[in-house]
């Protein structure tokens, strides 16, 4: 019984073969490339809530008790109509808070 050949040294040697064309391709041109890519919104055919639109995520690593301490907030504060007022807009409010004492311009959000 004769052995098959192995498929991850036929993907590899695939691979290889590619790259180094692209190698020798990218030496010859010597354009420089943007350090960055810039940001074209969402990737086409993929769906954004309304709620998410013209927004973007920021990570923070911060004490858990931060954390406890917004969403206790945010439990506990309702607005006029009565609703738990989210913890994205106690966040927004408190960076404005933040802008007014380092002398920046306040950021207003429609309809708040």
């Amino acid at each position: 019984m004769s052995r098959k050949p192995s498929l991850l040294a036929s993907a590899i040697k695939t691979a290889k073969q590619p790259a180094a064309a692209a190698a020798a391709t990218e030496t010859t041109e010597m354009t420089p490339e943007p350090k960055r890519r810039p940001r074209s919104g969402q990737a086409a055919g993929s769906y954004v809530a309304p709620s998410r639109a013209n927004k973007t995520a920021k990570t923070h690593y911060l004490p858990p008790a931060y954390w406890e301490t917004l969403e206790e907030i945010s439990f506990r504060t309702r607005d006029t109509q009565g609703k738990r007022i989210p913890q994205e807009r106690l966040v927004a409010e408190a960076l404005n808070l933040l802008f007014v004492k380092y002398n920046f311009p306040v950021i207003r959000e429609d309809g708040d």
